[in-house]
């Protein structure tokens, strides 16, 4: 299965890598490739997740590394990361988009 990132969760891995930076370089690179490690593991059994609650009506599920929640969406041949989020975040709903930067 292939694993995409859209424009929103490049940028929010991004954001948390430089926000835990300002603390530790060490754990703000530790922090981000361990979400990456998640989404690779749960490419392979996506069904694992649990739906997204605040967004019933969509087809979306997340996982949990840490204090962050991974959205993401499947079908038989692609893994969509759609954002990642604090759990102190609420999950706004135009975070949710499936953009995706073009290929060169």
């Amino acid at each position: 299965m292939t694993i995409y990132w859209s424009e929103e969760a490049r940028k929010s891995l991004r954001a948390i890598k430089e926000f835990i930076a300002q603390d530790s370089e060490f754990y703000a690179s530790l922090t981000a490739a361990k979400i990456v490690e998640r989404v690779e593991i749960t490419a392979q059994m996506p069904t694992r997740g649990h739906r997204v609650h605040e967004y019933p009506e969509m087809d979306l599920r997340e996982v949990h590394k840490g204090n962050h929640r991974v959205i993401y969406a499947f079908t038989s041949e692609r893994f969509d990361v759609i954002t990642v989020v604090h759990f102190r975040e609420k999950l706004k709903k135009d975070r949710l988009t499936r953009r995706y930067r073009q290929p060169r």
